[in-house]
């Protein structure tokens, strides 16, 4: 089909361009008054009223081929095809049951090869066509720190240099598939901001210039490279836009000086702007919860796409466009970046496929992500320190291994049986354990190190509901008796946070950062000790905080 101008289309369907819904729109079923321009990929998860086969979708769980159908089905009753949309950090598992995991921002970063984030990019890419979609909000290049649990795992390192190396190499995998990418969250993470705009406002406190030197010349170098996209946070700028709403100082995601001004004018940034999540509570609490107004904001402040637009999405900003509120130029604006990102994808080209519905095509997919996730845990686990000198293990000493578990969630726990099944392999005995169940004395762990040659404290920390991640109540009361017995042979190993060893693990002699707990993970790391390949990482976060660094450095103690 040709692509449309922007004359040959009405209000409702150029602000259609503008709308991204999800699963529990009504709006969806009835595109000929709500012609959507763009829908949430979410599959496994509820889909709501969403039936174009109107059937109840209840609590089904939808595969990609009946997700497929529906998104071919929504596109016979529209003017402008649809494009579908989604997060795919760690792959799409977790909305399409039938896909593997693919490995970690942070656990690539750990290998600091612009060649895996290449790859990476183009089996995300990949992934995504399987389930009809062709944006990718990803990479994440908000530069994270340390003090928030919302920034753990989703960027490649906290280093500028490597960061934007790797994501550019990603980004690039991604387009190559013809696939969207996205540079997010603009204007990026404060160094000391740690509160998670899902739940509470948050801020960037940096001055202008020192922002633009760092964290703005981030976002420069992925737009200067061709980024198609840009997902603007609910981060308030007052160095750059001090004005308040509601006696809150404005978000980025309704700020006509950060999107309008700063992104698309002086960064000259020429593609597609989005929100975040139109409903974080960062966002709507400025507006006292009035959705409608959140909509109109931040289509005038420059956004030319809604992230997760519910009922009333069209009605709202028909009703500003009408009274002169938005300006119609501002809807023309918006509308055609999205047909000119839309072409580039190759949606109006007649022979265009939305959807990959081949099983072997599938399969093939799924072993060489396979193979990817193995090669990037051997090239990626990484060796802290290793004091006592217990590395390379040797088989016929190592006999009997204990593995003690510290960490908030099942999945990691269950998945040390992968480590202990290598240890195995190997010969030895393993015992698995969570936690401790001797508080008071030392008496267990006297038992562990009188009955194994290898004590593993495993841990592991991942994102949470803001703030710093840490550990609790009884994870916590692990470290108390840790080393109290067996400390010549007991051995630390992160299995998520990278800041582990620091906070937590800097009394222990041998640790190993491994940053997630995957099967082929698990595998690598007693390979590893064992010396049958190099522990090949390096730190792609710094271990220690900034000015505790700093401070080292200017008194001249060592780290």
């Amino acid at each position: 089909m040709k692509k449309p101008l922007l004359s040959e289309l009405t209000l409702r369907e150029k602000i259609g361009q503008t709308a991204l819904g999800r699963g529990m729109n009504h709006d969806l079923l009835d595109l000929e008054r709500y012609p959507y321009g763009f829908v949430w990929s979410l599959g496994n998860i509820e889909m709501g009223v969403i039936n174009m086969n109107d059937e109840a979708a209840g609590e089904e769980i939808t595969n990609r081929k009946k997700w497929n159908a529906f998104l071919k089905d929504m596109n016979t009753k529209l003017k402008v095809p649809v494009m579908a949309a989604m997060d795919s950090t760690n792959g799409i598992m977790n909305s399409f049951s039938e896909f593997p995991y693919i490995m970690d921002p942070v656990t690539m970063g750990a290998t600091d090869s612009e060649e895996i984030a290449y790859e990476a990019g183009v089996l995300r890419a990949e992934h995504l066509k399987f389930v009809g979609t062709n944006w990718l909000w990803s990479p994440e290049v908000d530069l994270p720190n340390r003090f928030s649990s919302i920034c753990l795992g989703r960027r490649y390192s906290d280093d500028p240099e490597r960061l934007v190396r790797m994501a550019i190499a990603d980004m690039k995998g991604i387009q190559s598939k013809r696939c969207a990418a996205t540079a997010k969250h603009f204007h990026g993470h404060d160094p000391f901001e740690y509160r998670d705009a899902h739940t509470a406002a948050n801020m960037m406190v940096l001055p202008y210039e020192e922002w633009k030197e760092e964290r703005g010349k981030v976002f420069q170098q992925l737009i200067d490279a061709g980024v198609d996209s840009v997902m603007i946070a609910h981060t308030a700028f007052p160095a750059y836009d001090n004005s308040k709403v509601n006696g809150h100082y404005r978000p980025a995601t309704v700020s006509y000086k950060v999107i309008t001004e700063l992104l698309k004018g002086e960064m000259g940034f020429k593609g597609v702007a989005i929100t975040d999540g139109i409903t974080m509570k960062s966002l709507l609490a400025m507006f006292n919860g009035d959705l409608k107004r959140v909509y109109v904001e931040a289509i005038k402040a420059g956004n030319d796409v809604v992230l997760a637009v519910r009922d009333g999405y069209f009605e709202a900003i028909e009703e500003a466009v009408l009274s002169g509120e938005i300006p119609m130029e501002r809807i023309d604006d918006a509308c055609q970046r999205v047909l000119d990102l839309k072409e580039k994808l190759g949606v109006f080209e007649d022979d265009y496929q939305m959807t990959n519905d081949d099983d072997e095509a599938l399969e093939e997919c799924i072993q060489r992500t396979n193979a990817f996730n193995k090669k990037v845990a051997e090239k990626s686990v990484t060796l802290v320190c290793d004091k006592n000198n217990l590395f390379p293990l040797k088989s016929d000493v190592i006999r009997n291994v204990a593995i003690i578990y510290t960490g908030h969630e099942k999945v990691p726990y269950e998945r040390l049986q992968f480590m202990a099944s290598a240890f195995e392999k190997r010969g030895a005995k393993v015992h698995v354990q969570h936690g401790l169940k001797d508080y008071i004395s030392c008496a267990e762990i006297e038992e562990l190190a009188a009955n194994n040659d290898l004590i593993i404290y495993a841990g592991y920390i991942m994102r949470g509901g803001g703030g710093l991640p840490s550990f609790h109540d009884d994870q916590i009361n692990v470290f108390h008796q840790a080393l109290t017995a067996g400390a010549e042979k007991s051995v630390g190993i992160g299995l998520g946070s990278p800041f582990m060893y620091y906070d937590f693990y800097a009394a222990f002699s041998t640790f190993i950062n491994a940053y997630n707990p995957s099967p082929f993970t698990m595998e690598a790391i007693v390979a590893a000790m064992y010396g049958e390949i190099p522990f090949e990482g390096t730190h792609p976060y710094e271990l220690y905080p900034p000015e505790v660094k700093r401070y080292l450095e200017l008194s001249g103690i060592e780290l």
